[in-house]
């Protein structure tokens, strides 16, 4: 089957890989055979089109239920411009406040972290698209971006940012983007229930920064 790479984000030194199946609009994530993700330096990448033969994953827990198993692969073509492909090709895009993501089933932390935290009432996958009504700002510890908020006594909404991109400033309005949830987890020795934080895997069709020649990208501290 066809299916549009539309996402590459860390996990640990290994890169998590999700894609779009063309005839069916099928949220996938690709795994090799084993489930193990692809390494970091993974030639699927985003905006590709691959001819994929996959199963799909024997054990998946919702909203995870995405995970195919990768058994032969062939490249077709690339597609360049993402932005006006997606918006129609029929997916589901959210738009609006973060409060309109996965239908308004996130909860939010004091610190503006969203997350689903309710296993009776999830959504249908753990990936989306969203369109956000205001600009994102990258925050001083540069490794999330902020949706502002007009209640001085609110913190602004947080994403952290697990895509492979070079970060950007601001993610102005209007931009096209992806975002995702976490597995779900909670800290040790903690009597909190499981949650699955939600993260923002990238953005389509901005301009790219350069980059120092020494420029080394930070490992991520997320649970996955």
């Amino acid at each position: 089957m066809d299916i549009l790479i539309t996402s590459k984000t860390h996990k640990g030194n290994a890169a998590c890989v999700g894609g779009l199946i063309l005839n069916t609009n099928r949220f996938v994530r690709l795994l090799n055979p084993g489930n193990w993700d692809q390494y970091a330096d993974t030639n699927l990448d985003i905006g590709d089109v691959w001819d994929i033969q996959f199963y799909d994953r024997e054990e998946v827990e919702a909203p995870h239920i995405e995970d195919i198993i990768i058994q032969s692969k062939e490249y077709k073509k690339e597609i360049s411009n993402l932005t006006n492909f997606i918006k129609t090709c029929g997916v589901t895009i959210y738009n609006g406040a973060p409060t309109q993501i996965f239908g308004g089933r996130l909860g939010w932390t004091r610190n503006g972290s969203g997350y689903i935290g309710n296993r009776d009432n999830l959504p249908a996958n753990s990936v989306g698209f969203w369109i956000s009504d205001r600009d994102l700002t990258l925050d001083e510890d540069n490794k999330h971006y902020n949706y502002p908020t007009t209640n001085q006594y609110e913190r602004p909404k947080r994403f952290p940012y697990v895509g492979f991109e070079p970060k950007v400033q601001i993610i102005p309005s209007g931009t096209l983007m992806r975002i995702s949830l976490a597995r779900w987890w909670k800290p040790e020795d903690s009597d909190m229930n499981e949650r699955c934080y939600l993260q923002l895997s990238g953005w389509y069709d901005l301009p790219q920064p350069k980059q120092p020649k020494n420029y080394i990208e930070e490992d991520d501290d997320l649970p996955f």
